[in-house]
């Protein structure tokens, strides 16, 4: 019976050792073999600056912010109190401010939400304006900003209240989509 006892306390240790050993093995290797996952964030940025170069060398555009949430799947970011610096082909700047900003894969579009402001100073001739709407897309890699929420364009020349847009930030021109109201101010 002491025989039979011994050999069954070594086979239940063996048991537990392997056990134990396959356990360890297996945590080891999910390490290495760890998925992406949407919930799960590669990396926090507070009170940031980057800048987005292109395949040529040209700056697209720089991003500031209070904070930058990157999500490991998609590759998305999300930000808080973003501003965005584009430069034109031209040279023009124009900065875009919002208090949220999402663009779900890199180098994709970029949607701005809240309260948006679009900023140009005047520039070789061209007048300076400032845009503001609640809802707006830019998209880096065509450098085209556009809307379908009601916006208001503030000039020199005077105001101008309609609902969506689209604009090339390399073009000088705008094109509002509809209900557009005109308030234009006489030149002295």
């Amino acid at each position: 019976m002491k025989l039979l006892g011994r050999i069954l306390f070594f086979i239940v240790l063996a048991v537990a050792a392997v056990g134990t050993w396959v356990n360890l093995s297996w945590k080891e290797l999910s390490e290495f073999t760890n998925t992406p996952s949407e919930s799960r964030i590669d990396y926090y940025l507070n009170d940031f600056t980057l800048t987005n170069i292109g395949a040529s060398g040209q700056v697209r555009y720089r991003l500031s912010g209070q904070h930058l949430i990157h999500k490991q799947a998609s590759g998305g970011s999300e930000v808080y109190q973003p501003n965005i610096e584009v430069s034109s082909a031209q040279g023009e700047t124009v900065t875009l401010n919002a208090e949220n900003a999402l663009q779900q894969s890199k180098d994709g579009n970029i949607a701005l939400t809240g309260a948006i402001r679009v900023h140009k100073p005047e520039f070789n001739g061209s007048p300076e304006f400032t845009l503001t709407t609640r809802d707006l897309t830019y998209d880096p890699l065509r450098q085209h900003i556009s809307s379908d929420a009601e916006i208001d364009l503030v000039t020199a020349q005077g105001t101008i209240h309609g609902t969506g847009f689209e604009t090339s930030l390399n073009e000088q021109e705008l094109r509002i989509h509809s209900n557009v109201q005109a308030d234009y101010q006489p030149t002295p």
